[in-house]
C-alpha cells in the first residue's frame, strides 16, 4: 500500500510539473523598485512574450522607449515660450520653431533580468539615466557650438548697427536651434531634469529672440521707382512689402537719418520697356528689376519680372497696356522676396 501511494505522489508531481516560481513584484507592480535598479538612477520596464525570450526583451526595451516618448511631448511646451522684458512689460511671446523630438539610442537600452514561468518569457529592462545623458551630451557639443557662436555674433553685429551682419548670423542660428532644442528636450525625459547648459543656452537664445523681434518691429523698406512704369506698379511693390510684416515708405538711404539706417533696407525698382513695330503689328516688351540693399551695408539682394509681350496690330499703347497686363501681384511678390531674401535674410 506504502509502494502504491509514493507511486501516486510521484505521478502527480511529474504530471503537474513543479509549483511556479512567483515573480518579483516589479514585473507586475507599478510602483516597486528592481532593487539593483532605482528608478532614481534608471528607467526601467518588463516585457513579457509568449513566442521567445528574444521577443521579451524587444518589448521590454519598447517600453522604456515609450516612457521616453509620452515624456517628449510635455518638455517641448517649454520650449515653445519665452518671456522678454522692455521697459516695465514683460510678455510672453510665442516662438514659432518647430522642434522635433525622439529619443533613438535605444541600444543604450539593456536586458537587466530574464524569468519564465511556463510558455511565458518574462525580460527587465534598464536604461542608466546618467551614462545616455553624458552620450546626448556629446552628441550635442558641437550644434551647442555652432548656436553660441551665431548667437553672440549677432548679438555683437546688432550692438554694431550692422545689420547685414546680424540677419547672417541670426539665419545661421536659427538653422540649428531646432536640432539643439529637440536634443535639449530628450535629454529632459531621459535624465528627469534640465542639462546644466540649458539655463546658459535659454538666456542667449531669449536675448537672440528679442534682437530679432525689436529688429522686425524696426524694419522699414524704401520703394524707390526709378520710374513708374503703369499705374499698378508701386501699389504691388508696397502691398508685398506690407504682407512680409514690413513697414514701406518711399525714402532711399541717402535721404535716411543715421538712427534709422540699421533696420532701414532700399528697394529700387527699375522697368525695363521696350515697345516698336514689328512684323505682327506695334509691339512692347516689358522687364521689371528689383534691386535692394541693406542701408548699413553688408548684404544685398535682387529679383527679376520675366520679360513679358504685348503685341496689337495697330495701336502701340493696347500692346503697351498687354504687356503691362501680365505684370501680376504675384509676380512682382514673387520678385520682391527673391530680392529680400538676401539682403535682410526674409523667410521664403
Amino acid at each position: 500500500m506504502k509502494h502504491i501511494s509514493l507511486a501516486l505522489s510521484l505521478c502527480l508531481l511529474a504530471c503537474g510539473g513543479a509549483p511556479l516560481k512567483p515573480l518579483p513584484a516589479y514585473y507586475s507592480a507599478a510602483n516597486v523598485d528592481h532593487p539593483g535598479f532605482p528608478r532614481s538612477r534608471y528607467l526601467t520596464a518588463p516585457g513579457l512574450s509568449t513566442l521567445s525570450a528574444a521577443d521579451a526583451d524587444d518589448r521590454a526595451k519598447a517600453n522604456v522607449s515609450a516612457q521616453i516618448s509620452a515624456e517628449l511631448q510635455s518638455e517641448t511646451s517649454s520650449f515653445q515660450q519665452y518671456t522678454s522684458a522692455s521697459g516695465n512689460t514683460s510678455e510672453q511671446v510665442t516662438s514659432r520653431v518647430f522642434v522635433k523630438s525622439s529619443f533613438d539610442r535605444a541600444d543604450l537600452i539593456r536586458i537587466a533580468e530574464r524569468e519564465r514561468q511556463g510558455a511565458t518569457f518574462y525580460s527587465f529592462a534598464a536604461l542608466d539615466r546618467a551614462a545616455t545623458d553624458r552620450e546626448l551630451a556629446a552628441e550635442a557639443t558641437a550644434d551647442l557650438a555652432s548656436f553660441r557662436a551665431a548667437a553672440e555674433d549677432a548679438r555683437r553685429a546688432r550692438a554694431e548697427g550692422k545689420s547685414g551682419v546680424f540677419s547672417t548670423a541670426a539665419v545661421e542660428a536659427a538653422r540649428v536651434r531646432p536640432r539643439l532644442e529637440g536634443k535639449f528636450i530628450v535629454r529632459r525625459a531621459v535624465a528627469g531634469r534640465p542639462a546644466p547648459e540649458e539655463a546658459d543656452y535659454l538666456l542667449l537664445r531669449n536675448e537672440l529672440l528679442a534682437l530679432l523681434a525689436e529688429a522686425r518691429s524696426n524694419r522699414v523698406v524704401g520703394v524707390v521707382l526709378k520710374n513708374a512704369g503703369n499705374g499698378h506698379l508701386g501699389d504691388y511693390v508696397v502691398n508685398t512689402v506690407k504682407r512680409l510684416g514690413m513697414r514701406p515708405d518711399g525714402a532711399s538711404c541717402a535721404n535716411r537719418e543715421k538712427k534709422e539706417m540699421t533696420d532701414a533696407t532700399q528697394l529700387e525698382v527699375d522697368p525695363e520697356e521696350n515697345c516698336s513695330e514689328g512684323s505682327l503689328g506695334e509691339k512692347c516688351e516689358v522687364t521689371v528689376h528689383l534691386l535692394a540693399q541693406a542701408c548699413a551695408g553688408g548684404t544685398s539682394g535682387a529679383g527679376t519680372v520675366a520679360q513679358v509681350r504685348g503685341i496689337h496690330p495697330s495701336d502701340r499703347e493696347k500692346a503697351r497696356k498687354s504687356a503691362w497686363d501680365k505684370v501680376t501681384q504675384q509676380s512682382i511678390e514673387a520678385a520682391v522676396k527673391d530680392a529680400l531674401k538676401s539682403a535682410i535674410q526674409i523667410g521664403e
